[in-house]
C-alpha cells in the first residue's frame, strides 16, 4: 500500500465527522434491532482509515470512560492527529500509524476487542487484499455484540461516474497534489464544453444519447467541484490510486465467507423501505427474490444506487436470512432529534416537506428542539399514532437517533457555562486558520463556528453576561480582522454563537 501511503501523506484527507457512522447512531440501531449492543459509557471504539481522527474525536470528548482508537497508514495525519488531541487535553484517544496488511496476531491481541468498528471511505478505495484484511480485522476484533460500519461505492450507480474518474485520472496523470486537481478540473470544463457543443451538431442518435448521459453525470460532479471546500473529497474519490465499486450481493457474500453478517443500512432505508415504493414492482421483488440480500440487490438495480453505509455483526448474532421484527418496545428505546420548520402550516425538514398528518407530533418536537424526544413524550396521544409518527420520522435521514437523552441547556451568567470537556476542543478551532478537523457535536453533526466564533465561544464561561461577552467580542474582532468592528452588530453575533452552543449541547449547568 506504499502508493496509497504516499498519496495520503502528500494530500491529507480533511477529517470530517459523519452522522451515519456516529457511535451513538450505531448503538441506537443495535438497540432498535434487538441485538443488545454494548453500552456507550465505556465503549471501545476503533476506526480504520481514521485520518486525523475527526470522525471519532467527538465521541471520545463526550465519553471520558470510553477507549477510542484510530488506525491510519498516513504518518502525517496520525502524528498531527495525536498532537491535536493532546493539545485539546483528550486522554482517551489514540491514533496508530499502521498498514493494516502488517497488523500481526500480536498486534491484534494487544489491541483487543472493540464494541464499535468504523471504516468510512475505506473499503472501495483499497485493493482486494486490503479489503480482505479489513474484514478479517473486523471478524477478529469485533466484540460478540459489537457493530461495524463500512461505507463503499456500489454498482450499478457508480458505473456512470467511472468514465469521469478515468478521464480525470488520465488527464492529470503527470501532476501531483493541488496541481493534479487543478488540471482535472480544467479538463472537465474542456469536456463539458465539447459535449454541449457536439450535442447540437451530433446526428447519430445513439452517440447523442450516451453523450447526454455523460453530460448529466458531469453536471452532478460539477456541483460538487464548484465549492473549493470539497477539493479533498474530489482528490480522494476520483483521483486517488484505487476506487473499486462492486455489487452489494458480492459484499454480502464476502461477509458470509468470513463469518460476518449484514445487519442493516445505517440510514435504515432497508428497514423502513423494503421495496421501491411502487406496488407492482414491489410485488415482483417480493415474489421472485425472497432472500433478503437478493431483494436488496434488486432494489439497488432499480434505484441505480451508487453508495452504501452498511452495518455488520458477527454471523452468530443473527439467524440466517433474518427478518427484523420491530414493535413498540423497540421504538420506546429511541430518542429523536429533528430541526423541523413550520411555514404557513406546512412542516419541513432540511427543506423537504413532511406529511401533514403528524402535525401534532411535529409541534411537540419543535417546542423542545434541540432537546430529544421519545415515544414516552407523546403521552395522551393514541399509541398507534405515536408509533406511526416515529416510524415515519426515523425513516428520514435528517433525523438523529440515539438512546441517550439530550437536553439543551440555555446560557445564563452564573447558571450555565461551556462544558469543561469541550473547552480544549473549541480552543483548537479558535487558534488555527486552517483546521484539519470538522467541529462537530457528539452526534457528529456539524457545528458552524469559524475561528472568530470559536474564540467567542470560549467566553461562555458562566462568568460573563451576553452584554459583557459582546464587549469582549469587539476586542477579538478588531484583533483578528484589523478593521472596524462597527460593521457587525456585536450582540447579535454573540447571540448567534450562544444558539449554536446550545444546539450543539456544549453547555452545562453550574452546580
Amino acid at each position: 500500500m506504499q502508493d496509497v501511503k504516499e498519496f495520503y501523506d502528500e494530500v491529507p484527507y480533511f477529517s470530517a465527522a459523519f452522522v451515519d457512522s456516529s457511535v451513538l447512531r450505531l448503538q441506537a440501531i443495535g438497540e432498535f434491532l434487538n441485538i443488545n449492543p454494548p453500552p456507550l459509557k465505556n465503549a471501545r471504539v476503533l476506526e480504520l482509515g481514521s485520518a486525523y481522527g475527526g470522525n471519532i474525536l467527538p465521541f471520545a470528548i463526550h465519553n471520558s470512560d470510553a477507549d477510542v482508537v484510530g488506525i491510519d497508514i498516513s504518518s502525517t495525519q496520525v502524528n498531527d492527529g495525536n498532537a491535536i488531541a493532546k493539545s485539546m487535553g483528550v486522554g482517551n484517544f489514540t491514533l496508530i500509524q499502521k498498514d493494516i496488511l502488517n497488523l500481526s496476531q500480536d498486534d491484534i491481541k494487544k489491541l483487543g476487542k472493540f464494541d464499535y468498528i468504523i471504516a468510512h471511505g475505506f473499503f472501495s478505495w483499497v485493493k482486494n487484499n486490503v479489503k480482505d484484511a479489513l474484514l478479517a480485522i473486523i471478524k477478529n476484533m469485533l466484540s460478540p455484540n459489537g457493530i461495524a460500519f463500512i461505507s463503499y461505492n456500489v454498482y450499478p450507480g457508480w458505473r456512470g461516474f467511472e468514465t469521469l474518474r478515468d478521464f480525470m485520472v488520465f488527464t492529470s496523470k503527470d501532476e501531483k497534489g493541488d496541481k493534479k486537481l487543478k488540471k482535472a478540473k480544467s479538463e472537465l470544463k474542456f469536456l463539458e464544453d465539447f459535449l454541449k457543443l457536439n450535442l447540437q451538431a451530433q446526428s447519430d442518435q445513439t452517440l447523442k444519447d450516451t453523450q447526454r448521459l455523460l453530460l448529466t453525470q458531469l453536471g452532478f460532479l460539477k456541483n460538487i467541484i464548484k465549492d473549493d471546500k470539497n477539493d479533498y473529497y474530489i482528490l480522494h474519490e476520483f483521483l486517488e490510486p484505487n476506487n473499486d465499486p462492486f455489487y452489494f450481493y458480492k459484499f454480502a457474500n464476502k461477509l458470509s465467507a468470513i463469518g460476518l453478517s449484514y445487519l442493516a443500512e445505517s440510514t435504515l432505508d432497508d428497514i423502513f423501505s423494503s421495496g421501491v415504493g411502487i406496488a407492482r414492482f414491489d410485488r415482483h421483488i417480493e415474489q421472485n427474490y425472497k432472500n433478503r440480500i437478493d431483494s436488496e440487490q434488486m432494489r439497488d438495480f432499480l434505484l441505480n444506487r451508487s453508495f452504501r453505509k452498511s452495518l455488520v455483526v458477527q454471523e452468530n448474532l443473527l439467524p440466517k436470512d433474518s427478518q427484523t421484527d420491530i414493535g413498540i418496545d423497540e421504538f420506546s428505546r429511541i430518542n429523536l432529534i429533528a430541526d423541523i420548520k413550520k411555514d404557513d402550516d406546512k412542516f419541513s425538514l432540511k427543506g423537504a416537506l413532511l406529511e401533514p398528518r403528524f402535525a401534532k407530533f411535529y409541534e411537540k418536537i419543535m417546542s423542545v428542539y434541540p432537546a430529544s424526544v421519545s415515544l414516552d413524550d407523546f403521552n395522551g396521544t393514541r399509541l398507534q399514532d405515536g408509533f406511526d409518527a416515529f416510524l415515519y420520522l426515523m425513516s428520514n435521514p435528517n433525523v438523529a437517533i440515539t438512546t441517550k437523552k439530550f437536553v439543551a441547556i440555555p446560557y445564563e451568567k452564573q447558571k450555565s457555562r461551556l462544558k469543561d470537556s469541550v473547552k480544549g476542543y473549541i480552543s483548537y478551532f479558535a487558534n488555527t486558520t486552517r483546521p484539519a478537523l470538522l467541529l462537530a457535536t457528539e452526534l457528529n453533526t456539524k457545528v458552524e463556528l469559524d475561528m472568530l466564533g470559536a474564540k467567542t465561544a470560549l467566553l461562555f464561561d458562566g462568568k460573563h453576561s451576553i452584554d459583557e461577552i459582546a464587549l469582549k467580542f469587539r476586542e477579538i474582532f478588531v484583533e483578528l480582522n484589523e478593521t472596524d468592528v462597527n460593521i457587525f452588530d456585536a450582540k447579535e453575533y454573540v447571540l448567534g454563537v450562544k444558539t449554536k452552543l446550545e444546539n450543539a449541547y456544549f453547555l452545562e449547568n453550574i452546580s
